[in-house]
């Protein structure tokens, strides 16, 4: 980050500042802070950083972000009204100090992998900057803001949310030069109400669009974004496998032993690229960075090369070979569409058997039942057996029994103990495994349970 003083923080965020030091690194948590950081108090549901501002004193803080207006500190302070508001609009003002393109990324499902796509491909040209890990929510997009550098010649910051609102206060702080929608799918219906209210909330990003004339990167294989291509303003970019009116779209589609091939058709022609995937459904992810990398002028040959190098993070879409199973390690999260998504990538992975080991899935609200049976029936189609776990997944194997899935292939269990127990005694050397679920499921346990890993 490059160092700012206390008071341009102040002009930022429209607070008020006791004294001036230079600021040189912000932090959210107390045991993060050393000499130059700006200790920002966020009040959070379990924790309040107002308590650790004392031991962020004791580390070495310069100075604390804080809206308990009446409380007088040891080091600096910089009074505001919201200390969350006030990071998106620290953020902001910093952000406004650097001419590199931003990308903004948000969708349902495939954001991170497009994230990380999309900072492969415009890294073949550009120092690029990008969200580490899942860190899309409004503390920390707001700090991967904070950490462009001079140096810095591109970044692409992931956007998620839970709310109305969510997305558009991070666009305002990110001021994206593009903005892509990778689907509207069911994640966080629970809070939204429907399809609808989702696409609502995604279409947000575009608002931060109005301050730097950018462009829209939009799937056109989605109907609720197409259908409203007449009354969008500005640029538009549309990717997508089935509309044929896409400028960026896919031909050749096959997927092997963990890659993704296609032919690319794109404004300046036809290219084949190729990029590590275990399924199909990656190939809009990948037409979205290609398009991405097209409007900041890479060639070809940069957007074969960047998508060729793009490795999955975190427990998404790990395969890899133990103790002769192959596994299938998709953990981090679970939604209705990513689901199937996964569950047809474990179909079309070589393999003796192919086993879906499922946890439920969070935040759909009344949605939770069909969501579930939807899974159910896809894991009937694509998978020999099911073993689920958690919350809502007796809808998950009612939805697979009412698609044909025999009722001895189909379980449900109360522990992953209990899950691991039964899928010893079913899975065999050469069977494929899928692990999958909601973050909340946590999933990868069951999978070191069943490796004979230490579980922490």
């Amino acid at each position: 980050m490059q160092q700012f003083t206390l008071s341009q923080a102040a002009a930022w965020t429209g607070g008020t500042c006791t004294a001036d030091p230079v600021i040189t690194s912000v932090v959210h948590d107390a045991r993060a802070a050393q000499p130059g950081s700006l200790f920002v108090a966020i009040q959070g549901d379990r924790f309040d950083g107002h308590d650790f501002i004392e031991q962020a004193v004791e580390r070495g803080a310069a100075a604390v972000l804080t809206h308990r207006q009446q409380e007088q500190y040891s080091i600096p302070a910089l009074y505001v009204e919201d200390t969350r508001q006030a990071l998106l609009d620290l953020a902001g003002g910093y952000r406004q100090q650097f001419d590199c393109p931003v990308v903004a990324v948000t969708g349902s499902v495939g954001k991170t992998t497009t994230k990380e796509m999309i900072a492969a491909v415009l890294s073949e040209r550009y120092q690029t900057l990008k969200t580490q890990g899942n860190r899309n929510n409004t503390i920390g997009m707001p700090l991967t803001a904070l950490e462009l550098e001079e140096d810095t010649e591109a970044a692409v910051f992931e956007m998620g949310m839970s709310d109305f609102g969510e997305i558009a206060a991070m666009a305002a702080c990110g001021q994206p030069n593009i903005a892509v929608i990778t689907m509207i799918g069911t994640s966080h219906i629970e809070f939204l109400g429907s399809r609808e209210g989702i696409c609502r909330a995604k279409m947000e990003i575009l608002e931060g669009l109005a301050a730097r004339g950018g462009i829209a990167v939009l799937n056109g294989d989605e109907p609720l974004l197409w259908e409203q291509k007449d009354r969008l303003f500005g640029r538009i970019v549309w990717f997508g496998r089935e509309n044929p009116a896409c400028e960026f779209r896919a031909e050749d589609v096959s997927c092997q032993d963990g890659v993704l091939r296609f032919t690319m058709i794109w404004p300046e022609g036809r290219c084949t690229v190729q990029t590590a995937s275990q399924g199909e459904h990656n190939v809009t992810n990948a037409l979205a960075a290609a398009a991405c990398g097209w409007l900041l002028g890479l060639d070809a040959d940069e957007l074969a090369d960047g998508l060729a190098a793009y490795q999955p993070v975190g427990m998404r879409e790990r395969r890899y070979e133990k103790n002769g199973f192959t596994i299938y390690e998709d953990c981090y999260n679970a939604s209705p569409d990513s689901m199937e998504a996964a569950l047809r990538a474990l179909h079309d992975m070589p393999g003796e058997h192919k086993i879906a080991v499922l946890g439920g899935m969070g935040e759909l609200g009344d949605y939770a039942p069909e969501g579930h049976r939807r899974a159910g029936r896809a894991a009937a189609q694509y998978a020999d057996r099911v073993l689920a776990y958690g919350a809502n997944t007796e809808y998950l194997c009612e939805g697979a029994l009412q698609a044909g899935m025999n009722e001895q292939a189909v379980q449900c269990y109360p522990s992953h103990e209990t899950l691991v127990q039964a899928l010893r005694e079913i899975a065999q050397p050469g069977d494929v495994l899928l692990f999958k679920g909601s973050r909340a499921m946590q999933m990868e346990n069951a999978l070191k349970l069943f490796l004979g890993e230490e579980v922490e």
